[in-house]
């Protein structure tokens, strides 16, 4: 039987290449079942096994642009899945669990790609003097929209106490494993920009698929 990360990966791969279609709806969702099947699996473990099943990892993240609102998606998703991303130049990378470090790159590759084809499809239907400016408000409308929906659905989740607290003292681990190498966090400075309703509609719009808005 393949274990859960080779399981992860392929469900990931295939929710990607048929996005939209029930068979990538499908394989989101087994993922993100996959996810909670770590953390049960994990909650009776202490730091140590815990370390040694699903161990941290920093991994590279590919931006796709140097787009700020990029970055936003970014840091959106990684607090979503439990991990940190963390910012040097124009490189990005996730730091967490490997199981929730797979499933953040995923949603940010799905999250950003739909923010462009809004943006661009937008941008095509409309003759603006600042083409540069507009589309920035509009992806960073866009995003606020992304941000306040997946606020909205952690809100949300009945989660178990346990599982609470070892997402808690998870993070703290994360933490100490992070300045263990040396790596420093600090907020991103905020980049200004004018509010969009047309782009924080395509926020609203853009489907999260069924491995966020389902957690069975």
């Amino acid at each position: 039987m393949k274990d859960w990360k080779t399981r992860l990966r392929r469900l990931i791969a295939l929710a990607e290449d048929q996005a939209g279609t029930p068979e990538g709806e499908l394989a989101a969702r087994l993922a993100r079942q996959i996810m909670a099947e770590r953390r049960a699996t994990l909650t009776a473990l202490d730091l140590e096994q815990r370390n040694a099943q699903d161990p941290f990892i920093r991994q590279p993240l590919d931006l796709g642009g140097k787009a700020y609102w990029r970055r936003r998606v970014a840091s959106l998703t990684a607090i979503h899945c439990d991990c940190v991303c963390s910012f040097s130049g124009n490189n990005a990378r996730l730091s967490g669990r490997q199981s929730s470090v797979v499933v953040a790159a995923y949603l940010y590759r799905v999250m950003s790609r739909s923010i462009t084809w809004e943006q661009t499809a937008w941008l095509g239907q409309r003759q603006l003097l600042d083409h540069a400016t507009a589309g920035n408000d509009f992806a960073q409308s866009a995003v606020l929209a992304l941000e306040n929906r997946l606020a909205a659905l952690r809100d949300a989740e009945n989660e178990d106490v346990d599982v609470t607290a070892l997402v808690k003292r998870d993070r703290r681990a994360l933490l100490a494993w992070l300045a263990e190498r040396g790596v420093t966090l600090k907020a991103d400075a905020p980049f200004p920009f004018a509010y969009s309703q047309d782009g924080y509609a395509a926020g609203r719009r853009i489907p999260l698929f069924k491995a966020l808005e389902e957690s069975n």
